[in-house]
């Protein structure tokens, strides 16, 4: 009987100190998590002109309206423009029209006019669609996002200041009452990109000055 309860007793003290060191283990982690409880990012994919537009595409996935705001130029000089193609579809909005020269600092638009809105107009329509809960938005397949189709401008001290790139294809939905999915294989979305310095690190990051959505490819 006395090995029997010393088993026991044995068994006991090793369950309380297997629970002790979960408690403990549960307590350390939970110390290593900010008060949200979501782990902290690591550093800022904007740091490159394709974490940039990878953040784009998260922000859209995630509806995060905190992620698109990220991406736009603290100074409000962000614009988005449509293709001649669609133009005629926004006369009477609050976009504004502006013609695209030939000698224009753009590689990949075509000269032509084309209406587009501005930073507050974007931001409020993005908040609109991201708080809506029957809106679905969901990637089928991402847009090609090809190294060789950067541009990059660089300064007087060779410091690179502006990239234009053009993302290929991809499709992407949004779903209300009825689903709209964007051109898969027409379609050619081009970004004007600027380094921005960050307020809080100092840091020098990319946001989008201008995005342009066409539905032709050159």
């Amino acid at each position: 009987m006395a090995s029997r309860f010393s088993l026991s007793r044995k068994f006991r003290l090793a369950l309380a100190f297997a629970a002790s060191a979960l408690l403990a283990l549960a307590l350390s982690c939970d110390m290593l998590l900010p008060p949200t409880g979501v782990p902290e990012e690591g550093p800022s994919p904007r740091t490159t002109p394709r974490g940039t537009i990878e953040q784009l595409f998260r922000a859209y996935e995630d509806k995060r309206i905190d992620l698109f705001t990220e991406l736009l130029p603290k100074n409000g000089t962000y614009r988005f423009f449509i293709s001649p193609e669609y133009s005629t579809s926004y006369t009477g909005t609050d976009a504004v029209m502006e013609r695209i020269g030939d000698e224009s600092e753009y590689k990949y638009v075509n000269a032509g006019s084309y209406h587009y809105w501005g930073q507050e107009s974007e931001l409020a329509k993005h908040r609109r669609m991201f708080n809506a809960a029957n809106v679905t938005i969901e990637f089928t397949e991402y847009p090609d996002i090809d190294e060789g189709n950067f541009r990059y401008r660089v300064n007087d001290e060779n410091d690179t200041t502006h990239v234009e790139l053009k993302t290929m294809y991809g499709e992407l939905c949004i779903g209300r009452d009825t689903l709209y999915c964007t051109q898969k294989d027409g379609q050619m979305q081009v970004f004007l990109l600027e380094r921005e310095e960050d307020g809080k690190t100092g840091n020098k990051l990319w946001v989008i000055r201008d995005w342009f959505d066409l539905d032709y490819v050159k």
